[in-house]
């Protein structure tokens, strides 16, 4: 046998050889700090960097580099102490990243917990997907985390730079998305509703025909003007123009939907609970009432959350039909998470709503807060057909196609009551309330940042009769 220096070059390297062992001893502590400490309480994150692989993340910049200070940290500290301190980075993780998903200031958020079980996370597979994922991240990262022996011998400083060059990335890579907290309130900017922008709070209440505001769950500013198009169609057929001015347009938006119905039924940027209680006799439900007019609101989810049920009468409802009730009669329920009736069956429902209102002789408020489009969309509840399936749908990614065949619905539903003499004819506002949080990059990107779109319909021949006003609700 040949025991050639040459012989062994070209030989099979023996890794487990004396030589070698040192060095799988220094690489395993650092594989053990920086899975625990950057890997895994990140797959998410991560995940969103690779290329093909869809889904779009807030900024967590902050929670990088206090996941890697934990586990340098762990080399010193009990495992129980570990432990507790990784589930409190752990929530405040969530709180951030959830507050950014869904523009919900953390406070808010946190008061929004107990309306959590009224939502169906596991009838989503995205959900469940996302779920099962933070599960297996902490659980790993604690077994390692465990590791104190491990951890010890590892390189903090490889670990900290690694952390502190992937935070930089992550936020590079998720500003521009419109991420930022500064987005979530807009407290410190000028309110503009699209009922102020389209002229549609000069026109309500002005010479006593009914008023319909309805706001589309989001409904964002779709850049495309053809699929923008195509989702508005129903509101531009020859039975509509005939008795309708259609205009369009879109507004800035900040927080999630009750900030939506805050801006456009109230003006206010001011969270729901604190302003109803002092303020609510400035919202629309109410000045309209002193004109003489009954209101109405229509949802198709539980009014339990987020209190509408409490809060509605105070701005001025006189009554309001919630999910509950209008499934009785629908007998259909469409959504995924958030699971209630379906928005396309509701037009019968809100004319008929409006028809016994008229019994008492007064011109009609109408708010129809829609649902369906709320994220994630359960795929084939449209009764619009956009072929969401092909490539070439015109909308870039299948979720938003769904959305776009959900709002479609709706926007048949605003034509039918247009049309509709219990309704018609009326003062007409369709506005979103936020652009859709969605988990995917090219999804986002269909959508103008920090806008939603609106339409507004009004009477070419508007009835003057005896509640007839010729001033504003608002000046």
């Amino acid at each position: 046998m040949d025991h050639s220096p040459t012989a062994a070059a070209s030989g099979p390297v023996d890794v487990c050889a004396p030589q070698w062992r040192w060095l799988m001893q220094l690489s395993l502590p650092n594989a053990m700090l920086i899975a625990a400490g950057l890997l895994l309480p990140n797959l998410l994150s991560l995940a969103s960097l690779v290329p093909g692989f869809d889904i779009g993340l807030p900024p967590r910049s902050a929670a990088i580099a206090l996941y890697a200070s934990l586990a340098i940290l762990a080399r010193s500290i009990p495992f129980a102490l570990t432990a507790l301190l990784f589930f409190g980075l752990l929530a405040f993780d969530m709180v951030q990243t959830l507050s950014l998903m869904f523009r919900l200031a953390p406070g808010e958020l946190m008061r929004a917990l107990d309306q959590a079980s009224r939502i169906h996370f596991f009838a989503s597979p995205l959900y469940l997907t996302l779920i099962g994922t933070l599960m297996v991240g902490t659980l790993a990262a604690l077994a390692c985390l465990a590791r104190r022996s491990l951890l010890t011998r590892g390189n903090a400083l490889v670990l900290f730079t690694l952390a502190l060059a992937f935070g930089v990335i992550d936020h590079a890579g998720n500003v521009p998305l419109q991420y930022q907290f500064g987005s979530i309130l807009g407290r410190d900017q000028p309110v503009e509703s699209a009922a102020e922008r389209s002229g549609f709070t000069v026109s309500a209440g002005a010479n006593g025909s009914n008023v319909v505001m309805v706001i589309a769950e989001s409904l964002g500013y779709v850049r495309d003007t053809a699929a923008r198009d195509r989702i508005a169609a129903p509101l531009y057929g020859a039975d509509i123009i005939k008795d309708y001015v259609v205009t369009a347009g879109h507004t800035p938006y900040y927080g999630s939907t009750t900030s939506g119905e805050m801006r456009e039924l109230c003006n206010t940027r001011t969270f729901y609970a604190e302003f109803v209680l002092k303020d609510g006799d400035s919202c629309l439900p109410n000045l309209l009432a002193a004109r003489g007019y009954s209101s109405i609101a229509v949802h198709a989810f539980s009014g339990g959350m987020f209190q509408r049920e409490k809060w509605y009468p105070i701005v001025g409802f006189d009554q309001a039909l919630f999910g509950d009730d209008l499934v009785k009669t629908t007998r259909r329920t469409c959504g995924s998470a958030f699971r209630g009736a379906c928005d396309a069956d509701l037009a019968p429902m809100i004319a008929a709503a409006s028809q016994r209102a008229a019994l008492a002789g007064k011109p009609r408020f109408i708010y129809w807060l829609t649902l369906n489009t709320h994220i994630p969309v359960a795929p084939g509840e449209a009764l619009t057909n956009f072929h969401c399936e092909r490539d070439d749908n015109g909308f870039g990614v299948p979720q938003v196609c769904r959305m776009a065949e959900l709002w479609h619905d709706v926007f048949t539903v605003v034509a039918t009551i247009a049309r509709d003499p219990a309704v018609a004819p009326a003062e007409i506002l369709v506005v979103g309330d936020h652009a859709p949080p969605l988990w995917s990059r090219r999804g986002r990107a269909q959508f103008a940042p920090g806008e939603v779109a609106w339409y507004r319909l009004q009477p070419r021949q508007p009835p003057i009769g005896p509640n007839a006003r010729q001033t504003a609700v608002r000046g």
